[in-house]
């Protein structure tokens, strides 16, 4: 009997005593105590999730927001987030985009009152090479993001493959750094070749997944990649390697191997990241406080829903090897509309969804927080709270998301984001 008694003990102290009583300490209560009233007022936070919010990025190294990309709401959320942490030192913002697209914007930054017809201008030079911030939403909330930088200069950060476009604008970088004749003219007959396959896609829809960086022969890019090896410089032999990376990613994921697809584009952004962070160190004595802004699957902390260890997770083991402090805030809408990819080269266009009600939805596990909203506006879940009794809860992928962010806002209704053209 006295074993039994220091098993069932034992066995209390492993499961808690609160699985044995669910109805003094069912998850409903736990998600009631966790939630928050947020709103946006002006522009700036407000309701009882604001001072939480505030005080979970207090000393923090960086801050990470997953996001539903093509969603008006959440561009104005994020420049909020902007306005609280500049002042505590954040002037830098890590983007979903290539670094030569970046490079871009960066450019913009410094004359705001030009920018949105600057990138309309370059977009239809180098069409399909910045993605979200030729939408006016995103676009504006650089400059907001910009201006709340204050004297302090907000950085960019790339830290993807550069876009379905993108070849051309590498190529044509390329031949700006006046690399030698056999190099030269391969770069050339590239160039002619990515305008001819993407012309013809653009006026064939079916035919999307024929466009030049998907098509483009590996012989091709590792010739110019020789010829500029013994012909280049540094710029134009680093421009070609962000091409052949970004060939690759693409063509895994055209040819039906997303998973390998995606291993390689997380490769590449947490290589994107090492290389921007040891730069900035060489800078100055204090490391850079860094905002992220990417889909929420690459903010993970730990596996994401795709079994893939991305760049989130990847900051976040950094932040802790430094002493550091990393935020994951996850931002969502359960339903509405939201600009959406159409075919290549042409306007994106808005779509309704729900990705939370329904077994096949892609956030059906968030379903019992869209279940427990706040009265009015958008909610705030403090999943640390949550993640105390995290075993308890019997979806893998809901004990997922909750280890791996620590807040999640959730917007009712979604807007759709509105292209720049």
């Amino acid at each position: 009997m006295i074993r039994q008694i220091q098993a069932a003990t034992a066995l209390l102290g492993v499961i808690g005593c609160s699985s044995l009583f669910p109805q003094q300490n069912s998850f409903a209560d736990k998600l009631s105590a966790s939630r928050y009233e947020l709103t946006i007022v002006d522009g700036h936070l407000a309701g009882t999730g604001a001072p939480v919010l505030r005080g979970a990025m207090e000393q923090a190294q960086f801050v990470l927001i997953g996001e539903d990309h093509g969603i008006a709401q959440i561009p104005e959320f994020v420049g909020a987030v902007c306005e609280i942490l500049a002042p505590q030192g954040f002037h830098t913002m890590a983007i979903e985009t290539g670094p030569l697209a970046a490079d871009e914007l960066q450019q913009w930054l410094a004359t705001p009152a030009t920018a949105q017809m600057r990138l309309v201008e370059f977009e239809k030079k180098f069409p399909e090479t910045v993605p979200f911030f030729d939408w006016r939403e995103e676009n504006d909330l650089l400059s907001r993001c910009a201006q709340a930088s204050g004297t302090k200069k907000l950085t960019l950060w790339g830290l993807d493959q550069e876009f379905m476009g993108g070849p051309k604008l590498i190529l044509t970088r390329i031949l700006e750094t006046h690399p030698g004749p056999h190099a030269a003219e391969i770069a050339e007959r590239l160039l002619h070749e990515n305008e001819r396959i993407d012309a013809g896609a653009a006026q064939h829809p079916v035919a999307n997944g024929k466009i030049f960086i998907n098509t483009v022969r590996d012989e091709d890019l590792a010739n110019l990649k020789s010829s500029l090896k013994a012909e280049g410089s540094q710029a134009s032999q680093s421009l070609i390697e962000g091409l052949i990376k970004s060939h690759e990613i693409h063509t895994l994921y055209n040819a039906g191997r997303a998973g390998d697809s995606n291993r390689q584009r997380a490769l590449l952004m947490k290589s994107l990241f090492e290389r921007k962070y040891r730069e900035a160190l060489k800078t100055g004595p204090v490391a850079p406080k860094v905002l992220f802004k990417f889909g929420l699957f690459h903010m993970y902390r730990g596996f994401n829903p795709m079994n893939s260890l991305e760049v989130g997770n990847h900051v976040a083991e950094i932040a802790e090897g430094r002493g550091a402090k990393s935020v994951h805030i996850m931002i969502i809408a359960a339903r509405g509309s939201q600009l959406a990819y159409t075919t290549y080269r042409q306007p994106f266009a808005p779509r309704d969804f729900n990705q939370i009600d329904g077994d096949s939805a892609m956030l059906a596990f968030l379903k019992p927080m869209a279940d427990n909203l706040a009265g009015s506006g958008w909610t705030l879940f403090d999943l640390r709270e949550l993640r105390k009794n995290v075993r308890l809860i019997e979806s893998a992928e809901l004990r997922r998301a909750i280890l791996g962010f620590d807040l999640l806002v959730i917007i009712p209704e979604a807007k759709p984001s509105t292209q720049l053209r």
